[in-house]
């Protein structure tokens, strides 16, 4: 009785600690419980923003770069092949409208011209005779058309002879100042070959350069001021024209302004800042 009594209580215990060793893997190597895992707080959320809206135009001047540029700028080219003998002028120097600034030496030229002339009277006074003629009638149709047409061609010579001499004097097409010599007094130059650099210093503009932006507003006749670094004086300007390009890569157009008032002192090339107001809006 007691031997059954024991049995039955040594398999109440087995049974008792079946949980304990549950979890326990084959082998005997134990493994820790598991810890329950903890889920990392999220950050707060950002607060909406408002849409950003542009600020509308407001009555602030703008600052930009200036430059003096003159409305009449020539390079003169040698208009032929040949000597200089006459080439008066220096850099820096003052010149007038159709006044001599180059000449050639044009012996031959000159003697072809006085060839010409010559051919020309000649064949004028045949004409002259073959109209004489057929009035009296001992001349007929054929010669005086001859007669004419020699005329005719002689006067066509004399036009080359003359462009030709017209090539050994060179005459100023403006009054200015002389920016550039590129050759002397004495020298053979090619045709084409660059003299002088005339610069006209009676009519001077203002070069701008503008963000392309200001198209909307920006128009001839909008009024600015100028300050020259040069002569560290202001001035009072205008837009007169606005160039009919826009630079793509740089987003900006030329604009050109006149000064109003008398331009002495000013030279081309000297530079500045010009301050233009946008309107409001």
């Amino acid at each position: 009785m007691v031997t059954r009594v024991g049995a039955a209580v040594m398999c109440l215990v087995a049974l008792l600690a079946v949980p304990a060793f549950a979890a326990a893997p084959v082998g005997g190597i134990t493994q820790a419980p598991s810890l329950p895992t903890e889920t990392a707080p999220m950050p707060p959320a950002a607060p909406l923003r408002s849409p950003v809206r542009a600020a509308p135009l407001v009555d602030a001047p703008d600052v930009v770069g200036v430059q003096v540029v003159a409305r009449s700028d020539a390079v003169i080219g040698a208009p032929m092949a040949g000597r200089l003998r006459a080439f008066p002028l220096r850099d820096g120097d003052r010149f007038e409208q159709g006044e001599v600034i180059a000449r050639f030496v044009c012996a031959q030229i000159d003697g072809m011209m006085a060839r010409a002339t010559a051919t020309l009277g000649k064949k004028q006074q045949q004409l002259n005779i073959a109209a004489r003629l057929r009035q009296l009638g001992t001349n007929n149709l054929a010669d005086y058309s001859l007669a004419a047409a020699e005329v005719r061609e002689a006067q066509a010579d004399l036009g080359i002879a003359q462009a030709n001499q017209d090539n050994c004097t060179v005459i100023a097409p403006f009054t200015g100042r002389v920016g550039n010599v590129m050759t002397r007094n004495h020298e053979f130059v090619a045709a084409g070959a660059p003299l002088l650099e005339l610069i006209g210093d009676q009519e001077l503009e203002l070069e701008l350069i503008l963000p392309s932006r200001w198209l909307v507003w920006l128009k001839p006749g909008v009024g600015f001021e100028v300050r020259i670094q040069e002569t560290g004086q202001s001035y009072r300007a205008e837009i007169v024209r606005i160039s009919g390009k826009v630079d793509s890569v740089s987003q900006s157009i030329k604009a050109y302004g006149r000064i109003h008032g008398p331009v002495a002192g000013l030279l081309a090339g000297m530079s500045g800042q010009a301050t233009l107001t946008p309107p409001t809006q």
